[in-house]
């Protein structure tokens, strides 16, 4: 096992973890915590936990002496306790304080990540449900797939195209290119994971599978972003929602196509539709009773999905909705599914149809070489021309990739990032969004095991926030509930009670990726803060969802939020009568900056926006990078707007429709 903490840092974890894991009868002693979460850091790769030290050491030193205390390690228990309560936990902790208070996030990584403490909240993993046949829980079998990284004294690859990043965007380009006879190379910054490493255990599985290990956040750090590190990027380990921007099953409105050409971005809609089509069909996205395996079926939402839909049809019933809103559950691209709840963390029974089952496959039996772990530096440029791609293997090789067209396909930050190390600037980090998420937990008086279950399966779209049923693993369950000591524990000894859903807002496009240099190990190159109406209209979902779920029967609310603001049904709805006003103004008077929630996103988007106008596009309509013949950005980044749903899909179909009209023409015929 590799060990990260030096003996200093394993004090403070150890002391730290003495007086925040707090109830009666805990698994794990403060010593076995410890070496969780010292694991799980030789585990992480990421330069970033560098800043976790600095963490450590402020909680060791620094914040004990705001309080004209010595070492943090070194005081009794109940001086830990009072010191955590006042300078970390409490309202009177500043934006620094509160930044080093989600250090949390890793104790309770440390302990609700153990499968000894499962047991004490009631949750069994896949393995243990008796819902699942003797040998069900078992991989299809997919081939394994040949995967051609550079041989000893290689350093130079030729190709027709070079796609860089192997998700929803640059696995369908590099597919549809080799389908077309070119001379494709593939290359992914992630591993190639097979199925043996695949594992129900998110500790591992994050520090395997995500970007940054799942430590990847905004500058400010408010904000968690979510990506996909690994052959088959994000696709792999999403949810495998698939809705069209202009999707019949949501509310009419999100004239999407129409905002994207008034920026200057012209997409035909009947070509995209067309494309929709090819994908949808390549991907077999289908209604969510369809994607599931025989015998889980009967009940596609699961105990999660039936709680949201149910109290959204009572809360409705009631006459509270106005509005023609809509409600349903997800089209989704999976292959007789067993809905183990662990989707966010790679499938180990091969039922996810990802990019590494779907368009990879295609691209490699027509000849594309898929170089995995292979980091793009720089591209390479003379004149209008683009001419290779500098890269680093994981194991220190220098790769250098001679191609006639380049597509840039590393996500909506990653593109921008590249583009910018290699000296194109123009507008290039701008106009960045989110699908921003904040959790909202509820507490019902008999047991949901929501567990039982796909993680995302049912949503509401109100039209300017969606409100999605998600419910997480312990591990990733305990992060999302707030408070601390005693009450979280309590609150997590109660997991099997729980219902959970995520309020999502199409942001304003107000961010910005930046080339930080030295900084951007420690605090990444995006930053954002989100703007005020967003801010509103989340709250505005927030106060939805805890009606929805009182509607529904729950006893208590809890929305993710950094100080503890439960809604106890006694007080907000009375002998099972709804105060709306109340729960609406209690959200808007304890929620005022983004900073008092829980915001992560799994979909940026924009920081390479499309436009036909050099002054504030990236790419013009043929996803050309301005000024450049032969250079092409292929996925979210293209995106001028947030479009406020589920991208997958879009991404892909707008990478089909790029290559079919764009990249695949003379440059001539594209004008």
């Amino acid at each position: 096992m590799r060990i990260f903490l030096s003996p200093r840092e394993r004090r403070t974890v150890e002391a730290f973890a003495d007086v925040f894991i707090e109830g009666r009868h805990e698994a794990l002693t403060p010593a076995e915590i410890g070496t969780n979460i010292d694991a799980q850091l030789g585990r992480v790769h990421s330069k970033r936990k560098a800043s976790l030290r600095l963490v450590l050491w402020a909680i060791e030193y620094v914040v004990p002496l705001l309080s004209l205390r010595g070492p943090f390690s070194r005081l009794s228990r109940g001086a830990r306790r009072q010191i955590i309560e006042k300078h970390l936990a409490g309202p009177r902790a500043g934006r620094l304080m509160h930044n080093l208070a989600k250090i949390r996030t890793l104790f309770l990584a440390g302990y609700y990540g153990d499968a000894r403490v499962f047991p004490s909240i009631g949750f069994r993993a896949p393995a243990r449900q008796s819902r699942y046949e003797p040998g069900e829980l078992s991989p299809l079998g997919r081939p394994e797939l040949t995967v051609q990284p550079p041989a000893a004294g290689e350093t130079t690859i030729k190709a027709d195209i070079c796609v860089i990043g192997s998700g929803a965007g640059g696995a369908v380009v590099a597919a549809l290119a080799s389908v077309h006879g070119a001379r494709v190379a593939l290359l992914e910054e992630g591993r190639y994971v097979r199925t043996a490493e695949l594992a129900n255990d998110e500790p591992t599985m994050s520090a395997l599978l995500y970007k940054e290990s799942g430590l990847q956040t905004t500058v400010d750090l408010e904000m968690t972003i979510l990506q996909g590190r690994v052959l088959g990027g994000t696709t792999f380990i999403n949810n495998a929602i698939c809705f069209r921007i202009d999707d019949p099953a949501l509310v009419p409105g999100r004239d999407t196509l129409t905002q994207w050409a008034a920026f200057g971005a012209r997409v035909p809609r009947d070509k995209l539709q067309a494309s929709y089509d090819r994908v949808e069909q390549a991907i077999r996205a289908r209604p969510l009773p369809e994607t599931l395996a025989p015998a889980h079926a009967d009940d596609p939402a699961g105990p999660n999905g039936d709680v949201l839909l149910r109290g959204w049809r009572t809360l409705r019933s009631r006459g509270v909705a106005t509005q023609q809103f809509q409600s349903g559950v997800f089209r989704l691209n999976l292959n007789q599914c067993l809905a183990c709840g662990y989707c966010n963390f790679g499938c180990p029974y091969e039922r996810r149809l990802s990019t590494l089952e779907t368009y990879i496959p295609t691209a490699i039996a027509h000849g594309a070489r898929v170089v995995p772990e292979c980091h793009a530096v720089r591209i390479e440029t003379r004149g209008e021309r683009a001419t290779a791609v500098r890269a680093t293997m994981a194991d220190g090789r220098p790769l250098r990739v001679e191609a006639d067209a380049i597509v840039v396909a590393c996500g909506a930050i990653g593109s921008s990032v590249l583009l910018l190390k290699s000296g194109i600037k123009r507008n290039v980090g701008t106009r960045f969004s989110f699908n921003a998420a904040t959790p909202v937990l509820a507490r019902f008086p008999d047991r949901l095991d929501s567990f039982q279950g796909l993680q995302m399966t049912g949503f509401v779209d109100f039209g300017e926030y969606i409100l999605e049923s998600l419910f997480n693993p312990p591990m990733a369950t305990s992060v999302a509930m707030p408070g601390w000591f005693a009450t979280h524990f309590g609150r997590m000894r109660d997991y099997g009670r729980l219902a959970c859903a995520g309020v999502v807002v199409g942001t304003q496009p107000n961010g910005r990726v930046k080339r930080c240099a030295a900084l951007r190990d420690l605090f990444g190159p995006v930053d954002y803060r989100m703007a005020q109406p967003d801010l509103e209209a989340m709250k505005r979902g927030i106060a939805m969802l805890a009606q929805v779920y009182f509607a529904a029967g729950a006893e208590a609310v809890f929305p993710s939020t950094f100080l503890d603001h439960e809604l106890p049904a006694n007080r907000f709805a009375p002998s099972g009568i709804l105060d709306r006003e109340a729960i609406i103004q209690y959200i808007a008077t304890s929620i005022r900056e983004p900073a008092d929630l829980t915001l992560s996103s799994a979909h940026p988007q924009g920081g390479n926006p499309m436009s036909d106008r050099p002054d504030l596009g990236v790419v013009d309509s043929s996803f050309r990078v301005h000024g450049f013949a032969n250079l092409f950005v292929a996925d979210a980044s293209v995106f001028p707007t947030s479009i406020g749903i589920n991208p997958q899909l879009t991404v892909m179909a707008l990478a089909d429709y790029a290559w079919h009209n764009c990249i695949s023409q003379p440059r001539e015929r594209r004008a």
